[in-house]
């Protein structure tokens, strides 16, 4: 038999991951963390979220927005970290903000974790990387059945205890503080900030009169008028106004200004509606009060305990005992932004085969009763 090269291979066989010794095809992972930081008293705080899903990996353990990226679509991972903080907190990321610290490729056998091995034991490429971009608005609570609610964190304080993180934000944790510090001038130096700073640099070249009137238009600015010596301007005046975006005059847009201020009070009641209503679709939505009664049950409880019973409140009635007295159900128990206990939510488990041990995340009511029966029913 011909040995020739049968030892550059096994050596390639039993390497960690080298993407210019790829010698065999294997499925791509991808996966993304974003920070969004902002500074507050002087503390840099980064914005993060409690994973309370006990079924999913990393429970109890605190990330920022991010997730997979979807392979069957081959997204990129830029644009993945971008879907994914609209889908988890509804905040729109900015490309030329959005900087890229960290990325690293491995070999492993399991699909979605990056546990580095050799390539002749590789079923995946997953590829992790973490993101900056300053928090600019206040985040939404999306995933009441996956995530705590958002909350910011000092990072001295994540620095002392970063074994409350995801393994790779507490491997990252000091590259992560560092990087926040240089941020401002390392996201001047991504490509598409660089382009935008070349085509202002040769309009300015070649507009020299244009520049000059600039010049003396910013200099206008200063000149500002008193807010209640500024006239209020009608609706139908701001189309007018806006088609002359680029040549307006300091006074005009004192006048947009007033009328923006304007516009915000008028709206802002009708936000905090839009949020109420928002968050009572998505308590309905996700959460199914009393989803363990049968649908015409469920007015009938509803009237005598209310519609977030506790488990000892319901065991109070013997036809309740009987009916659940052998049934296996699925559970989660959520917990607030300081760890403590808030909801028992409860389903029907598919199977009902009795075991002589239950399985993890199914248990029975008897259990519930011992060790959560004062929890509100969701």
């Amino acid at each position: 038999m011909n040995d020739i090269g049968n030892e550059n291979l096994f050596q390639y066989w039993n390497n960690l991951y080298n993407e210019n010794e790829i010698i065999s095809f294997l499925p791509e992972r991808k996966m993304t963390q974003l920070i969004l930081f902002t500074e507050i008293e002087n503390e840099i705080c980064i914005l993060l979220a409690q994973r309370i899903n006990p079924n999913k990996d990393f429970y109890l353990k605190l990330n920022g927005p991010g997730g997979k990226a979807i392979y069957e679509k081959n997204e990129n991972i830029d644009v993945c970290v971008i879907r994914e903080c609209f889908e988890e907190a509804e905040i729109v990321l900015r490309n030329e903000k959005l900087l890229k610290i960290f990325e690293e490729t491995c070999y492993s056998t399991k699909e979605w974790r990056a546990e580095p091995c050799l390539q002749k034991e590789a079923k995946y490429i997953v590829t992790l990387a973490i993101y900056l971009h300053p928090l600019e608005e206040p985040p939404k609570h999306t995933e009441p059945h996956t995530l705590g609610p958002w909350d910011l964190y000092k990072i001295k304080d994540l620095l002392k205890h970063r074994n409350e993180l995801i393994p790779i934000l507490e491997e990252n944790i000091e590259l992560i503080d560092g990087k926040i510090k240089t941020y401002g001038q390392d996201v001047l130096e991504l490509p598409i900030n660089m382009q935008k700073l070349e085509e202002i640099k040769i309009k300015l070249e070649k507009q020299s009169q244009r520049t000059q009137e600039t010049f003396n238009f910013l200099n206008d600015i200063d000149l500002e008028i008193p807010e209640e010596e500024i006239p209020e301007i009608v609706d139908k005046q701001f189309p007018v106004l806006a088609l002359k975006f680029g040549k307006l005059s300091s006074y005009e847009i004192q006048t947009l200004i007033k009328y923006k201020k304007k516009i915000q009070e008028s709206i802002r009641p009708l936000r905090r509606i839009e949020h109420k209503i928002q968050t009572i679709e998505k308590s309905y939505k996700g959460l199914k009060y009393l989803s363990i009664f049968d649908k015409a049950e469920r007015k009938i409880i509803a009237q005598k305990f209310g519609e977030n019973p506790t488990i000892a409140e319901l065991s109070k009635d013997d036809t309740i005992l009987h009916k659940f007295r052998n049934t296996i159900f699925e559970f989660e128990i959520h917990r607030s932004s300081t760890n403590k206990l808030t909801y028992l939510k409860l389903r029907l488990s598919k199977d009902q085969t009795q075991t002589n041990g239950i399985t993890y995340g199914k248990q029975t009511w008897e259990f519930f009763h011992k060790n959560y029966s004062k929890l509100p029913l969701i």
